[in-house]
């Protein structure tokens, strides 16, 4: 007595048909019927600001530019943990080795952190996306500079999303303008432009059984052995050290 409870009512645990669900202890759904509730109202400010989370310069193939040698992020098939390749100084499909750039998107600080990524099985283009974890700042993997810039630039535009990129036209994407995490479109609508983006990847050459977007948003989590990339470069994770 005295706690607010939430229950969900079912007929039996063989069909699971869900009868009533209560809510702080109220009857909210009975037999299909949802009860009216008044939407919580949301601060102007706190929905502008959810929509206006990317504060970074237009970008140019320039920007992508590394003469050094990077580290080479080696991909695990079925795996998010990666293995240490040793070092690229230049995109090699012939080697499945490609360029890959983390562009912090919060502060407007310009940081770009360049490495390489083995594994991907991109051919052709880029593919960009501010799912990114756990910062969620813009990464992008491509063949060449100009298309990582044009993906980028994309996500940059729709404040937030995915991008398939060839030759500066936008093949697939999909908005996702709150926070860039989300969206607001329905689930269908979002789920349309998810497949088509994915199919889009594959035509450029992503490697079968890799999903392009899941599999890209890891590669920036710094805690999770052994190469990762970050704003400031590639970091071996078990070291915490940048290589």
């Amino acid at each position: 007595p005295g706690y607010l409870g939430d229950f969900v009512i079912i007929d039996n645990f063989r069909a699971f048909n869900i009868e009533q669900v209560y809510k702080k202890g109220i009857l909210m759904v009975d037999h299909g019927q949802v009860r009216d509730f008044p939407a919580p109202e949301v601060d102007a400010y706190l929905v502008e600001r959810a929509h206006r989370t990317f504060h970074v310069a237009t970008l140019t193939a320039e920007d992508f530019v590394e003469k050094r040698p990077r580290g080479v992020i080696g991909m695990v098939p079925g795996e998010i943990v990666t293995t240490d390749v040793g070092y690229a100084s230049a995109v090699d499909i012939s080697k499945d080795i490609l360029k890959i750039a983390v562009i912090e998107r919060h502060r407007h600080t310009g940081h770009i952190g360049i490495g390489y990524l083995k594994g991907y099985g991109l051919k052709e283009g880029a593919v960009a996306t501010s799912i990114s974890h756990d910062s969620h700042n813009i990464i992008v993997v491509g063949s060449n500079d100009a298309d990582m810039a044009a993906a980028a630039n994309r996500i940059i535009e729709n404040n937030g999303g995915i991008a398939v990129v060839k030759n500066g036209q936008i093949l697939g994407e999909v908005v996702l303008k709150i926070a860039g995490l989300m969206s607001d479109k329905s689930l269908t609508e979002v789920n349309d432009a998810l497949e088509n983006a994915k199919k889009q990847a594959a035509v450029l050459g992503v490697s079968e059984g890799i999903d392009p977007f899941m599999t890209l948003s890891f590669m920036s989590l710094p805690v999770i052995p052994k190469l990762r990339l970050t704003t400031r470069g590639i970091i071996d994770v078990a070291r915490q050290q940048y290589i």
